[in-house]
């Protein structure tokens, strides 16, 4: 059980985010996945936070930075959990 800010791209206000909503640990936010924790917090959120948001908690999974996550695979995430209209903002870089 591992604690989620040990996890890359997962500080204080993230952590606490998902703790929020019973995501208390790694193992739970991996068991999840990333487009179900998002959806869980996703009202919690910033318009303009959300893509880096959903981009952190997959790279978080993965144990990558999240500008590690090839562009392509962030476009389709993107518009898997935000809709179609959002996959060609998936964080511009990279």
């Amino acid at each position: 059980m591992d604690s989620l800010q040990q996890m890359p791209n997962i500080g204080a206000v993230l952590a606490e985010r998902l703790r929020r909503v019973g995501v208390t640990d790694a193992d739970e936010l991996r068991r999840l996945g990333a487009g179900r924790a998002f959806a869980m917090i996703r009202e919690d959120l910033p318009e303009d936070a959300r893509s880096h948001t959903l981009f952190a908690l997959e790279g978080a999974i993965r144990g990558t930075r999240w500008t590690a996550i090839p562009k392509p695979e962030r476009d389709a995430l993107a518009g898997q959990v935000l809709g179609e209209g959002h996959a060609d903002v998936a964080a511009g870089t990279q």
